[in-house]
């Protein structure tokens, strides 16, 4: 269920730095993993997936990689679903150059794997706008009957330079 329609002000105030949160993964070539971590292929694979999804707009896509009943947790203090997400996204609140994710730790059980560390871009809209930011990240993916997918996903801005 979709929560109550928010004002545009509102919804790009939330949308911005929700949408800098949940760039999942740029290509592989851009993922650096601290020494030692090793990740999973099959995630692996799924970031890179979710990546391309991410930069296309491909709602299709994304779905695949997010579970239905995916959450995020925005630096607007904004819990949204799945379906809220794809919603912004589609309204083109994501453009960012120069991102990198760098992953420091990787913790598998057999039904979950969390995937810590932080992201690096430079957003081309709303807060940070043209400049570095940093936010440091916390992936939850469950083993699904389709493979593993993202089910929760935190993230907070913790430095724009």
């Amino acid at each position: 269920m979709m929560a109550p329609r928010m004002g545009e002000k509102v919804m790009y105030r939330i949308a911005a730095p929700l949408l800098a949160l949940i760039v999942a993964a740029p290509t592989p070539a851009l993922a650096q993993l601290a020494p030692g971590v090793r990740m999973p292929p099959e995630i692996g694979q799924a970031y890179g997936r979710l990546g391309k999804a991410m930069m296309a707009h491909d709602a299709n896509g994304v779905r695949t990689v997010w579970a239905e009943d995916f959450v995020v947790n925005s630096p607007g203090d904004a819990v949204l679903h799945r379906e809220e997400v794809i919603a912004l996204m589609a309204q083109d609140f994501l453009d960012y150059k120069d991102f990198r994710k760098h992953i420091t730790f990787v913790g598998e059980k057999p039904e979950v794997t969390v995937v810590m560390g932080y992201d690096t871009m430079v957003p081309l809209k709303g807060p940070g706008a043209g400049k570095q930011v940093t936010r440091p990240f916390t992936d939850v993916w469950a083993k699904r009957a389709g493979g593993w997918q993202l089910i929760a996903r935190q993230a907070t801005i913790a430095a724009a330079r």
